[in-house]
């Protein structure tokens, strides 16, 4: 089946929202001419978002982490000094990687980075050393700004660039200079930027080495992310925006921008913990949250009492992994009909966005393709596939990758392309309202005794018993089978344990008979990574 939504309903939401965000209020001339001054000496790139929010709401908070509280004027000040820093540090620069966890520090050092018109690659914060030396080799950043907890591991990868801190916890194992000391210097200012800069994200490494997924945001695709999260999200200018995910993630880095360019106050923790997030919703009163499903799923496991007075809240939206319709209905239940779930990755961008509506009817849903994207689900044979009919998900958008980035270490595969399609690598299938599902990933496919099994509806399944907080399901090698199901199971505090045969029948009574896992084993923890996927290798 193919969908497309370029049809104006969506426009037409988008519109609605923008005019009731506030964001189209008449500067003042001299907000007006910041703006212009901005707009010309960044271009369009992601420096330039901060340097109108800056110029429009100076004395706003823009950003409270773990260091207080940063306001508009002055996060747009120190980035400015940065970016001159930087510049007189290492003259002309190409590339500046990024490896710090959520804080201002990280947009800090995004910002000036693009007014010097570099390539930004964001690293991923939870890479062991070894991968991250690996990373480092292959994508060779001119600079690399990263938080001091990772100076043993920059240590041992032999990066030879300009080290800077982002972020320090103590007295600093080394003597490479730190943002907040660029900040404090004065150097002439950098040239102007003239083009847009390339961004190259990571994928999640959940199966090997990070690859490398380099692209070039252009502004009509900016713009139709921007109009179809407007359009379902309804946020406005000034809101608090309490983001989860991480910065270097495309889920964070879109969650972070998107509050930066509205002018809303982001608010960041460097490490998540449930009761901190509760805690920042009511002190802030936190118009949305940003969060990964096991964050949601933490915050579902927090007794009732204690999560009290959060009626701030008017939107929450989850992505960046999959999240079960069960927790999905256990979430709306508790918190009203306020969540919305976003599909994407990081080759494709965001392809499709769920409203509260849509999660109400069909909780596994992962809705309608966002405005710019087309979605097709394809046979192997690259014909359309019917309504219901799982198949290979192809996506086109203006944030579509043009291949990994090329390693001499590793071999990367090509991407696969169909009627100018790119393959998610994701199996998936449209209902008759052409809402789009997951089925499962290509590469996760178990074959039982011939049948080809995804993991996804299994632990759907099973996670719709009440006993459980998590889930996942992979495939053990068998002598008579070739492949049987094994179910990983974490048990509600205080749950008794269901016996084998009560968990078998509970996925019979859902599914076929060869998709009940042969084997069950309850543990204390899921292991994932930083945005939440599952490590399945790890189980095995």
């Amino acid at each position: 089946m193919f969908s497309d939504r370029g049809a104006a309903q969506p426009w037409r939401a988008a519109i609605s929202a923008l005019l009731n965000s506030g964001l189209l209020g008449p500067p003042t001339p001299a907000q007006a001419t910041r703006i212009v001054r901005g707009l010309w000496r960044f271009g369009p790139t992601p420096a330039s978002l901060l340097a109108t929010s800056a110029a429009r709401y100076p004395a706003r908070i823009a950003v409270i982490d773990d260091a207080g509280t940063i306001t508009y004027a002055e996060l747009q000040a120190r980035a400015e000094a940065i970016a001159a820093g930087l510049h007189a540090v290492a003259h002309e620069p190409r590339s500046v990687g990024i490896l710090c966890r959520n804080h201002r520090g990280f947009i800090e050092a995004t910002a000036a980075a693009a007014q010097l018109g570099c390539e930004l690659i964001f690293v991923n914060t939870e890479l062991p050393a070894a991968q991250l030396s690996a990373v480092l080799r292959r994508h060779g950043p001119d600079i690399l700004i990263a938080d001091d907890e990772y100076d043993d591991a920059i240590a041992a990868s032999d990066f030879a660039g300009s080290h800077i801190h982002a972020w320090r916890d103590g007295q600093p194992a080394t003597s490479c200079p730190s943002l907040d000391s660029l900040a404090a210097e004065r150097h002439p200012r950098p040239p102007r930027v003239r083009s847009s800069v390339g961004v190259t994200l990571l994928t999640s490494g959940t199966t090997g080495l990070a690859k490398g997924v380099p692209r070039s945001v252009n502004l009509r695709s900016i713009l139709e992310m921007g109009a179809s999260a407007m359009g379902i999200t309804r946020l406005r200018s000034g809101d608090t925006i309490w983001v989860g995910p991480p910065f270097f993630h495309g889920f964070g880095l879109v969650a972070m921008f998107g509050g930066i360019s509205l002018g809303a106050t982001v608010v960041c923790r460097r490490r998540f913990q449930v009761q901190q997030m509760l805690d920042d919703i009511r002190t802030h009163r936190a118009d949305a949250l940003i969060a990964v499903p096991v964050m949601l799923q933490r915050l579902l496991r927090v007794p009732l009492e204690q999560r009290q007075d959060m009626s701030s809240l008017r939107v929450v939206m989850t992505g960046a992994s999959p999240i079960s319709p069960a927790t999905i209905s256990e979430f709306t239940t508790a918190f009203g009909p306020i969540l919305i779930n976003g599909y994407g990755s990081t080759e494709a961008g965001i392809v499709s966005i769920a409203t509260p509506a849509d999660l109400i009817e069909a909780p596994g849903t992962l809705g309608r393709p966002a405005i710019g994207v087309s979605a097709r689900v394809l046979r192997p044979d690259h014909t359309d596939a019917a309504v219901g009919e799982i198949g290979s998900i192809f996506i086109r958008s203006g944030f579509v990758y043009s291949g990994y980035s090329p390693d001499p270490q590793t071999a990367v595969p090509a991407k696969i392309v169909v009627h100018d399609h790119v393959d998610t690598g994701d199996k998936g299938h449209f209902d008759r309202h052409g809402r789009l599902y997951i089925d499962g990933r290509s590469d996760d496919m178990i074959v039982s005794g011939g049948e080809n099994v995804f993991p996804g509806e299994v632990e759907n399944a099973l996670a719709a018993h009440p006993a459980f907080t998590d889930v996942v399901v992979i495939g053990m090698p068998d002598p008579e089978y070739g492949q049987i199901l094994k179910a990983f199971l974490v048990l509600h505090e205080n749950t008794p344990q269901p016996s084998v045969e009560d968990l078998k029948t509970h996925v019979r009574q859902r599914l076929e008979r060869y998709k009940v896992p042969k084997e069950f084993e309850f543990v204390a923890e899921i292991p994932r990574n930083a945005s939440g996927k599952i490590l399945r290798n790890q189980l095995r």
